[in-house]
Formats: C-alpha cells, structure tokens, sequence
C-alpha cells in the first residue's frame, strides 16, 4: 500500500509575543486532506495560517511545502498555496475584473477560464470597484484569487465569518468543490463556526492558548457525541480543563 505523499510539514513551529506565545506546534498535512484549525479567538489559528503561507515574521521551527522550506524559498514555494486573508487585501479603486487581472501576472499557473468560470459562478459583477463590495462579495472574491492558480494548498483564514447563512452555504459548497472527497488538494481552513467545520473538515485540530490540544479524525468526534455531532464534541473538547 503507497503511503500518502506529506504536502505540509510543521516541525515545532513556535511563534512569541509579549503576552501570547504559540507553540511548539509540530503537525503533517498529507495530500488531499480538509483540515479545521478549531479555537477561540486568539488561540493562534491566524498565526499559524500565517507562518504556511510565509508571512509571519520571526519563528522557531520549520514550515515547509512539498519539502521546501517557506523562507528560504520564498515565492517559489508561496505559489503552491492559495490564500483567503481574514480581510481582503486590494486596491479599493480597482473593479473586480482589473484586480484578477493585475493579480494573475503574480503566478505562472493562473488560470483565466477557470478565473472567470468561478466569478460568474459566484455572482460577482465585473465592473464593480472593490470599496463597492459587499462583506459577502470581498469573501466571494478572495477565495476566487485563491483558488484560480489552482494551488497546491489553499488556506482559508476565517473564510465564512460576518456573511450571511446562505452566502455561508455556497462558499462551504465550493470549498468541497474544490478540494473533493480522495482528491489531491488540500485544504486548511479556520473557523469557529463550529457547524461549518462539521460540514467541511474530515481533520479537526484543536488550538487552545496557543498549543494543539487534538488532532483528531472527525469519526473519532462523532463517536463521542450521543447524537453524533462533531460540533457538540468540539465545544466540549475546547471547554473541558
């Protein structure tokens, strides 16, 4: 039986603030794998995204894609992975059609169809300027530009915060689109939203005060809770002592 190929590895990733500190955390991510960073707010989820997409400043440890490592490589190795920011990033000026246009000269593997195939897919309005767009439409927009070079990785930071249910329910739909059951990409995504972790993730790993407290297959959650809900376990896991 072939052992499933490592995309993302963490060895004792450890990040320090004045008052925060994340880590060590270590952590292997293998290819096809929907993964939840699960935490309160300020449990280190965004710091952690940060550091794989390489835009976290100083940290002890390693990250490192396909086996390069995200610093010393840099670009070359950012392009493998897509990434939804927790706000979108952009020129409030430019319409929706001149920002995916000025970023797909960043990345060789750029797919213009595909691009436009999932703008029109979302309902995003070509013409319209960034500052003109709604919460919702930012989010839409960002996954678009993270998702159209077709990333190795696609890290989703807070991807269905602050949007209404049934914006919530399309977004989470692509992003099973994207990353499908046995397929090779894979996805990181925190939230917490506990029920939209439900609906997506098959990993949850568990970040409370800035240590991984679990990592665990969903299964394994839904087998603790009487009803079977993974949320309910979740919550129960990250309250307990």
């Amino acid at each position: 039986m072939t052992t499933p190929q490592a995309v993302l590895r963490l060895r004792d990733l450890e990040v320090r603030y004045p008052e925060f500190t994340l880590g060590p955390v270590s952590l292997q991510v293998v290819r096809g794998e929907r993964i939840a960073l699960v935490g309160p707010n300020g449990a280190g989820k965004s710091t952690v995204i940060r550091a794989i997409c390489g835009l976290q400043g100083e940290y002890g440890g390693s990250v490192t894609v396909d086996g390069r490592d995200v610093r010393a490589l840099g670009p070359r190795v950012r392009t493998r992975i897509g990434v939804l920011p927790e706000r979108m990033l952009g020129f409030g000026w430019m319409t929706v059609e001149e920002h995916l246009r000025f970023l797909s000269s960043f990345y060789p593997s750029w797919d213009d169809a595909y691009a436009e195939e999932l703008r029109e897919g979302l309902g995003l309005p070509a013409g319209t300027r960034l500052a003109n767009l709604s919460k919702g439409m930012q989010v839409k927009l960002s996954l678009v530009t993270a998702e159209a070079h077709r990333p190795r990785v696609l890290l989703l930071d807070e991807p269905t915060s602050g949007i209404d249910p049934v914006m919530r329910g399309e977004l989470l739909a692509l992003i099973r689109q994207c990353a499908p059951s046995g397929g090779d990409r894979t996805v990181i995504f925190s939230s917490h939203l506990l029920e939209d972790v439900e609906a997506v993730a098959r990993r949850v790993l568990l970040l409370r005060n800035g240590r991984l407290c679990g990592d665990l297959d969903v299964g394994e959650l839904a087998a603790e809770s009487a009803d079977g809900s993974v949320a309910s376990a979740i919550y129960r896991r990250l309250t307990s002592e």
